[in-house]
């Protein structure tokens, strides 16, 4: 007995060793395995920043209306310059979506974009950017954020 008059019996003491391992359980794998994929996204945006870009948050869109990659796209506004990005989990899912992109720059191998201009695919850990334009300063601070594009596609600068 315990100090209130009350028996604690052993399967009260399995049931609260097995909650707190499961709740334990829970929280490990939950944690991320990298940076948090909003961490990468503000990460860049302040980076974007640092080179002297103007950065706005827009919409976001679902995957099932963009069609492609398996997360939703956040609008960025660079410069009045718009760009997608995609935040993933993990750097491993942001790099099996960027693996279906093709070299001519269509991002899922069972649909066909018809790009108004040049569109440029990026790739650091859990994000992926896609640019579709050829304004100078805009790829200069892309490159310059997130490396060099991994694919560029065919569709000339209009």
């Amino acid at each position: 007995m315990n100090n209130e008059g009350m028996t604690l019996r052993p399967t009260h003491v399995v049931a609260a060793v097995t909650l707190s391992w499961l709740v334990a359980v829970s929280c490990y794998r939950s944690a991320p395995a990298g940076p948090t994929s909003a961490g990468a996204l503000n990460t860049w945006l302040e980076a974007l920043r640092g080179q002297g870009v103007t950065v706005k948050l827009a919409e976001r869109i679902p995957p099932e209306t963009n069609g492609y990659f398996t997360v939703p796209a956040q609008q960025v506004l660079l410069n009045d310059a718009r760009v997608s990005t995609f935040a993933y989990p993990t750097a491993e899912a942001a790099a099996a979506d960027a693996a279906q992109v093709s070299a001519d720059g269509q991002p899922a191998p069972l649909s066909r974009i018809m790009w108004v201009s040049t569109p440029r695919f990026y790739r650091q850990g859990p994000l992926i950017v896609v640019y579709v334009g050829c304004a100078t300063e805009i790829v200069q601070a892309l490159d310059a954020t997130l490396g060099r594009a991994f694919v560029v596609g065919t569709t000339p600068c209009r």
